[in-house]
């Protein structure tokens, strides 16, 4: 049972990285580089590359993926190295084919305005890289770069504020090499693909919130929430670090439209209530839209 459930799994992941590869090196190869744009992370460094070198990108973007798995061998940990070790490899290589086979056919998926060949890139690039990461593992680009300056040079910034700077470091150097009409499209891309990897990574269904509640009418706003919004609730016993007063506050996982229903009804009823509203990533529990570990897709 537990090999056929491992076995299952390892499918699942190679199937999920060799779609999310091959849409990722299409969109490059068929949409971005044909209409001499760019984008950030190593894809836009190599790129630079071949602007200076006139090596073509994909062999430079091959040599700083060996160069950055390398460094991960030795900077990260086992765990960080095994995600990035198939992708660095099997990735640039995809590339690579698909340059060749690009250049010989021919072939561009989409010519004309540059905003409308900017959303496509992100869309495609977006979905691919999605899928690639939902199954836990990674391109072994500037996110692994950030992770080594975070662990070795900078550990009291966040991984994400170095990656931000990192690529946009990447960005406004194409300002230089490219002109900033391109180095702007590398922005607009870079955040429109990374709205749509979010989505691939968490859904698109309803996003869920955290509502928390303090207040002295707390069996009332319970009572609502379970009986107009069919929601759980959990009450919990707390104390006012300030006035040391014990106070009770409500807690419950609702969606975005639910929580402006209940801010709504607290605003008639309680408006002297401390609220928070803040998004969740993932609820793994037997109730309404929510999932059961059990079921998740392994």
């Amino acid at each position: 049972m537990l090999k056929k459930l491992i076995n299952n799994m390892l499918f699942k992941d190679i199937a999920a990285i060799v779609a999310g590869c091959t849409i990722t090196a299409f969109s490059i190869n068929n949409i971005l580089v044909p209409n001499a744009l760019s984008t950030s992370g190593i894809t836009g460094l190599a790129l630079i590359a071949q602007k200076y070198t006139g090596i073509n990108y994909t062999y430079v973007y091959y040599i700083f993926s060996i160069a950055i798995l390398i460094s991960s061998l030795f900077f990260l940990s086992k765990k960080d190295f095994v995600k990035i070790l198939f992708v660095s490899i099997f990735y640039p290589t995809l590339l690579l084919c698909m340059n060749s086979i690009s250049a010989i056919r021919d072939f561009v998926f989409v010519r004309g305005e540059m905003f409308l060949v900017c959303i496509y890139f992100s869309i495609f690039y977006g979905v691919g890289a999605g899928l690639v990461l939902r199954r836990g593992y990674s391109f072994g680009g500037t996110d692994s770069i950030a992770k080594i300056l975070n662990k070795r040079v900078l550990k009291n910034v966040s991984v994400s504020r170095i990656l931000l700077v990192v690529d946009g470091i990447i960005i406004i150097l194409q300002g230089f090499v490219f002109g900033k009409d391109i180095a702007l499209y590398a922005l607009v891309n870079h955040v429109i693909y990374i709205y749509v990897m979010d989505y691939i990574l968490f859904g698109f269904r309803s996003k869920l919130y955290k509502v928390s509640i303090i207040s002295h009418n707390h069996k009332e706003i319970a009572e609502f929430i379970i009986h107009e919004l069919n929601r759980g609730v959990t009450i919990h016993d707390i104390i006012g670090a300030y006035t040391n007063e014990k106070k009770k506050m409500v807690t419950c996982i609702c969606t975005p439209n639910q929580s402006a229903v209940i801010r709504r009804f607290l605003a008639e009823h309680y408006p002297d209530v401390f609220m928070e509203v803040s998004p969740i990533v993932s609820v793994y529990a037997i109730g309404n839209r929510f999932k059961k570990l059990d079921e998740l897709d392994q």
